[in-house]
């Protein structure tokens, strides 16, 4: 939902003062490791002082992880993973950029062979079974005082009782994927959810620094994540660590981390008590702690979740009827009025570029449409604004979901071409059915008057009425038959494709 309000939200300092969220609440404490800590990010920890406990200290996080057992070790090591392609592998096999120090590679590409690239030397080491992989990975650990190792945080360490604990919230995300059920749970930080909260959700500026566009500036606020903030990274581990068990592209992981974002409760009644304005925009970890959110909210966190994936994207606003979608990078000639965008709903599940044809409250409806020709249109939706783009990969699914569109509207236009056949066919059936009726009818009378030879007269052309009655009947069941399986199917591809 979008702010008519627009103005609310803008006020003027005329005062000088420092621009930022944390001018005005001072910085909780999350356990941030030391500056010294800082350069382990990537290592293998050894915890000499206890019994050589062995820990992983993620880089992207900045938690450590205990790898415990051969086979714990393994399985934890390749959820933490990033795929990469079989070409960038090959370019890394003398040494890999510095900015994967420390990071778990999977091939996938193959079979999700697991390399480990060393903070030492940049070199890419083989991880193997789990055995192989646990014993290389202790080869190349440090050891670490007990006292130096607490000021890294372990990953989620937090005992949960009954789903969460007095500081943190567990949510569970299920969503639908390719018509398969999914479900992925994460504990979110009360303090980290209370901060963002409070934060003031209005734009603030010096009176001679308006920016160029508020509005942009505005939207920017919401996709920078204040400190201690890593959920984003976690959703992402647990994201793609479904994607290499599936074996799935780049692209499929884009898909399937939207997916989550559109099962995610749409909260109508925010938008009821508000009447129908979004007078508090929810940051994307609010919408992910709280596990539902507006059309905005689901798109800032979309947006958010799409630059960590590496894509383009962009705020798409639909001021005419008070809407926000993705604007996800796609080939120009598929794009919104050739933006460079596709159209991606976040209210609802809808195949990434469909556009919803009805919007009710807020909420685009995926009720089936009985001509999918518009369905990649968006002059319905009014004007098109375009905010906070960014460049980066294009998606390039766009295509096939047009091909299914395409498949949908052939089986539909077929279905309307054999549907007054099929009831020409029906009437004919019926009107054979009448004449042999009436047939019948004199017959009987003839025969309740003993008119024999009147009777038999009849006997002729009641038979052969009966055989003309007979074919178009079997015309017609042979017809309706296919005619029936084509609407079966029909109504299997509508299911598969709005996952109903």
């Amino acid at each position: 939902m979008l702010f008519k309000r627009f103005r609310l939200f803008l006020f003027i300092i005329i005062s000088t003062f420092f621009f930022g969220a944390d001018f005005y609440y001072p910085n909780l404490t999350y356990g941030q490791p030391a500056a010294a800590a800082a350069n382990l990010k990537g290592r293998i920890l050894l915890q000499v002082e206890s019994k050589g406990e062995a820990w992983y200290f993620n880089p992207v996080n900045s938690r450590r992880y205990y790898l415990g057992r051969p086979t714990d070790a393994y399985n934890l090591i390749r959820s933490l993973g990033l795929g990469v392609n079989n070409k960038n592998l090959a370019a890394f096999k003398l040494k890999g950029p510095q900015a994967l120090a420390g990071r778990i590679l999977l091939q996938v590409e193959s079979k999700g062979e697991a390399y480990y690239v060393s903070p030492l030397d940049l070199k890419l080491y083989y991880l193997g079974r789990p055995l192989d992989a646990f014993n290389l990975m202790r080869s190349q650990g440090l050891g670490i005082s007990n006292k130096d190792l607490a000021l890294i945080p372990i990953f989620q360490v937090e005992p949960i009782i009954g789903g969460q604990t007095a500081s943190s919230r567990s949510v569970k995300f299920n969503f639908k994927y390719q018509n398969s059920p999914y479900e992925i749970s994460q504990n979110f930080s009360t303090l980290l959810y209370e901060k963002y909260r409070n934060l003031p959700k209005l734009l603030t500026y010096k009176s001679d620094e308006e920016p160029v566009n508020l509005r942009d500036s505005f939207y920017g606020l919401f996709l920078m994540a204040q400190s201690g903030d890593n959920a984003l990274d976690e959703l992402l581990l647990s994201l793609k660590a479904a994607a290499i068990n599936n074996n799935w592209s780049d692209d499929k992981l884009l898909e399937f981390t939207l997916a989550l974002i559109q099962y995610i409760p749409y909260d109508s009644a925010k938008l009821n008590s508000a009447g129908d304005l979004n007078n508090n925009p929810y940051y994307p970890y609010e919408t992910l702690y709280l596990n539902r959110g507006v059309c905005s909210d689901k798109t800032f966190l979309a947006v958010a979740l799409l630059r960590k994936l590496g894509y383009g994207a962009a705020i798409l606003d639909f001021p005419d009827i008070n809407h926000s979608a993705v604007g996800l990078a796609c080939p120009l000639e598929y794009s919104v009025n050739s933006s460079g965008y596709c159209y991606v709903e976040t209210t609802n599940y809808f195949p990434l570029g469909v556009i919803p044809q009805s919007i009710n409250s807020g909420q685009a409806q995926s009720a089936a449409s009985s001509s999918f020709s518009n369905l990649f249109n968006s002059s319905n939706l009014g004007k098109t604004e375009i905010y906070q783009k960014t460049g980066g990969k294009i998606y390039e699914g766009v295509s096939s979901i047009r091909a299914k569109v395409a498949l949908l509207q052939n089986t539909n236009n077929e279905i309307n071409t054999h549907r007054p056949i099929i009831e020409a066919l029906n009437t004919e059936a019926r009107a054979q059915e009448a004449t042999l009726k009436k047939l019948k009818e004199e017959m009987d009378a003839y025969m309740a008057a003993g008119q024999i030879r009147e009777y038999n007269n009849l006997v002729a052309s009641y038979n052969a009425q009966v055989i003309k009655y007979n074919v178009a009947v079997a015309d017609y069941q042979e017809k309706a038959a296919d005619y029936n399986q084509l609407v079966a199917e029909y109504a299997s591809q509508i299911k598969e494709f709005f996952q109903k």
